[in-house]
This record gives C-alpha cells, structure tokens and sequence, in this order.
C-alpha cells in the first residue's frame, strides 16, 4: 500500500470513489488463510483417495434449491447469521436478484433465502434462511479503544478459483476513521468482488462491521494524483444496530474471550459466514 498523510485525509471525504465491494479492475490473485498443511501428505488407500474425489466432484456440481429452478446465477456476495435462521447482508447484494439462496460453506450445496427487511441507504439486508450447524455471530457492543491492526474480513472474493469456503485476510482501521463516528469507516486491506455483505471480525471474532465497498483506486488516483492500494469501506455496528432494532430483528453482543490465531477465527468464522447468491 502506498499514501501519505495528504492521500489519507482525501481518502476520508472520496465516499463518491467507491465500487461496490470490488474495482472494476481485474481482480488479483489473493492468498487466504487456511489450515495448516503438512509438508508430506499421509499416505491415502484407494478408498480414501475415490472418497476424496467423489466430494469434490460433488463440490463443483451445480446443487440449487428448487427455489431457483429454471433461472441463473448472476452474481454473488457475502453475508452472515445473526440466528439460526436470519442473514445479514448488503442490500446491493440482494437488489437487482429475482430469488436468493444460502450456500452452507462446505460442499457447494444452497438453500433457499427470502428478504425480510432492507435499508437502502445504508445498504444492508437481512435475509431468512434456514441452515444446518449454525454458531450465529456475535456482535462487538462498545467502541474500538484505539487503533486495531488486529481485525479482519471473512468472504467470498472472486479472484479467478471456485471459491467452496470463506477466506480470511487481514486488515487494518485506523484512529482517526475510528474517532469519527460516522455510518462507515474505512480500513486498509484486501477487498475484492465477493466480500461485499461479509463481516469484519475482531481478534476474539466478534463482528465490528459489515464489508459494502471498496474505494476506486483509478478513480482517486485521477482525482488527487494520490495511489491507495486496497481501501475498503465498512459499515459501523452503530449502523447495522439501528438498522436491526428497527426491524425487530434480535443480535447477541460478544462475550470475553481471548485472541485467536488466523486458522482459529477462520474456523469460528465458518460457523456463520455463508456465501449469497443472486438469481434470474
């Protein structure tokens, strides 16, 4: 990432500059946190190893629910449960969409989703779906205390690979965004087409935010001369609470718990994020 201190305070007034979720630009290779994986594999029998490809044949088959039959995938983005059968969202995710479905992060298979409320304004959706083995989000109650660098965002990006599993990357809010306390925030990090509607996570994998845009690198650069690489928009918890308790739609606050390594919060991660298709 390349800016300066003029770059950044433009940056903070550019909320015209941004692209839902993704640039326009073709999207680079990411590299996503995953298990650990042993420098030499076990040894796998021919039972394990016709297992094996039998689930991933399985994975890469077309698995819609009968909700959708008959239309197309035309898009797809990011979102997680907040209970056992309610997702929250971006409501760009979900607009232009005929019907939805919820993929349950595994094997490719989908479920049929419905919208129950919707806040255009602050881009956020909440969906009714029901799923299997959920641990449904919890949500950071306070204010940040100071500048994390700790955080991180879980999704769907596109970046060229089927993507069956969340990823996690790093990212990063700075103090004074924080101190701000406006609808959204920015934070510095990897964003990609896909993410839009995931949640950004503290180091205990609370959420603290919902992932909605990214800012036009091209765009800002035209415009100041000033190159930002990977800046992304968030929308506030403040927001996200107004919008929920408006509805009648009931959150859980985080308890205390301790940090968790990357692997760990992806794995607490996979038991709420989910990805969101759209249909035609």
């Amino acid at each position: 990432m390349r800016t300066t201190a003029t770059g950044l305070s433009l940056v903070a007034g550019a909320c015209a500059m941004v692209t839902a979720c993704a640039a326009q630009l073709p999207p680079a290779p990411l590299a996503p946190v995953s298990a650990p994986v042993a420098s030499t594999p076990p040894a796998e029998d021919s039972q394990s190893r016709e297992a094996r490809e039998r689930y991933v044949v399985h994975a890469l088959s077309t698995h819609a629910p009968p909700g959708v039959e008959g239309m197309r995938r035309i898009g797809s983005g990011s979102g997680f449960f907040i209970a056992m059968d309610r997702v929250v969202t971006n409501f760009h995710v979900v607009e232009s969409c005929r019907a939805m479905t919820v993929g349950n992060n595994t094997e490719g298979e989908e479920v049929d989703a419905k919208v129950i409320a919707t806040d255009p304004r602050a881009d956020l959706a909440v969906l009714a779906a029901e799923e299997k083995d959920i641990q449904p989000a919890q949500f950071l109650a306070g204010p940040f205390a100071e500048t994390r660098e700790d955080l991180a965002i879980v999704g769907y990006p596109e970046h060229g690979l089927v993507v069956l599993q969340a990823e996690l990357h790093r990212v990063a809010v700075f103090q004074d965004d924080l101190e701000r306390g406006g609808a959204r925030y920015n934070f510095f990090g990897p964003v990609r087409r896909g993410n839009s509607g995931g949640p950004l996570l503290d180091a205990h994998g609370a959420v603290v935010g919902v992932v909605t845009a990214k800012i036009d690198t091209v765009a800002l650069y035209k415009k100041t001369g000033e190159v930002v690489d990977d800046l992304g928009v968030a929308i506030a918890n403040h927001t996200v609470f107004d919008f929920l308790s408006k509805n009648q739609i009931a959150f859980a606050p985080a308890t205390a718990d301790a940090d968790l390594s990357s692997e760990d919060l992806l794995k607490k991660a996979h038991g709420f994020v989910r990805q969101i298709g759209c249909w035609r």
